[in-house]
């Protein structure tokens, strides 16, 4: 199932890109085509596809489908060859990507023109990412004591 769903993401992706620019499409087809058999090739076509959507300026909404195809394909791709039982597409992999995409394009239409906002950004994310695993993390081995 996880070779199936590698296979569709991946064609996805080369479909989203030939919608955007049908020949660049092709480059990403054959980096797909053998994503198959090499892993690396899969992050080649990814990185294809993202520098056809920079280097058109699409919009937002179409960047963000893209993305979350690209997302797919590189989850599935990446445990192909991953022990049985090993699942890509969970709930929290799935959510993930839909907030973060739809706090991307959230923040790409906000009219807001804030000089500082390209060096706060960065800053927010570190500080809540470091709340978030803070609040995670296992604190049982910090509370017992040494022997």
């Amino acid at each position: 199932m996880t070779r199936f769903l590698a296979v569709l993401s991946g064609l996805l992706l080369a479909v989203a890109v030939a919608l955007i620019e049908p020949w660049t499409a092709i480059p990403v087809l054959v980096f797909v085509v053998a994503g198959w058999q090499w892993r690396v090739c899969a992050v080649l076509a990814v990185l294809a596809a993202l520098s056809v959507l920079t280097w058109l300026d699409t919009t937002a909404l179409i960047a963000g489908a893209t993305g979350l195809v690209a997302t797919t394909y590189l989850l599935n791709t990446a445990t192909v060859s991953a022990p049985l039982g090993v699942v890509p597409t969970t709930v929290p992999s799935v959510a993930g990507a839909l907030v973060f995409t739809v706090a991307a394009g959230a923040a790409s239409v906000l009219p807001l023109d804030l000089a500082w906002a390209p060096i706060a950004a960065p800053i927010i994310v570190i500080v809540l990412y470091a709340w978030l695993i803070h609040g995670l993390a296992d604190r049982r081995a910090a509370a017992s004591p040494a022997p």
